[in-house]
């Protein structure tokens, strides 16, 4: 079972009067897609996939003063008043971040978590920073393309086992003693029982699929 994020204990941001922010830090393996993610009061920064960090390297970033010297030049550095738009995906456990520099308008930065608890509690930190100039959005299928199918399957079922039973109760009463192929045919009440368990499981998968929670979440500013 992997374990949540690794957390950097109280420590200044890089820009702030010690005390009054702390560090967050996530590592490889929790993170996928980079070996540190590191994000401060004023700034996101990542650093290219290279293994796990070392346990010293984690200690050295609680007090560091600049953290961007520290991490070298390889490592990406997102101020957090640029960013534009963030997307949490549960099915990828990735959060997409849309910010402009100076150069590229349209940057963006992917983080692959190695399970969705440590995606969320990412995604969590990270509005927190942005503050409240972003709203939360959720994105999901429409409700139709998702009930379409165990809607239609329960019409069918129900339109199915009316007609049969229907058809199976004016045979027995046609036919007196049911012979040759009436013999052979279900009653008409047994036909109701099955109908109806499969009208049921219809509905339990209908209400699965209305409780299932978002596929995304989204931050986009207000």
């Amino acid at each position: 079972m992997l374990s949540f994020p690794t957390e950097v204990a109280s420590s200044p941001s890089d820009t702030t009067v010690p005390g009054l922010a702390q560090r967050r830090v996530w590592k490889a393996p929790e993170v996928v897609s980079h070996s540190l993610v590191v994000l401060t009061l004023p700034r996101l920064y990542l650093t290219p996939m290279t293994g796990t960090p070392k346990t010293e390297v984690i200690g050295q970033l609680q007090t560091v003063r600049m953290v961007d010297a520290f991490l070298g030049p390889l490592a990406t550095v997102i101020d957090l008043h640029t960013v534009r738009r963030v997307k949490l995906e549960l099915a990828t456990q990735s959060v997409k971040i849309d910010y402009f520099t100076a150069i590229d308008p349209r940057a963006r930065a992917v983080i692959q978590f190695a399970s969705a608890a440590d995606a969320d509690s990412f995604f969590a930190k990270l509005w927190r920073r942005l503050g409240d100039g972003y709203q939360l959005k959720t994105l999901a299928p429409e409700w139709w393309a998702l009930a379409r199918v165990p809607l239609v399957f329960a019409a069918a079922t129900i339109l199915f086992t009316l007609l049969a039973a229907m058809g199976l109760n004016a045979l027995a009463d046609w036919g007196g003693d049911r012979r040759g192929l009436a013999k052979a045919l279900p009653d008409w009440r047994t036909v109701c029982i099955f109908g109806g368990g499969a009208v049921a499981a219809a509905q339990v998968w209908l209400y699965r699929l209305a409780t299932r929670p978002p596929e995304k979440l989204e931050l986009v500013q207000r």
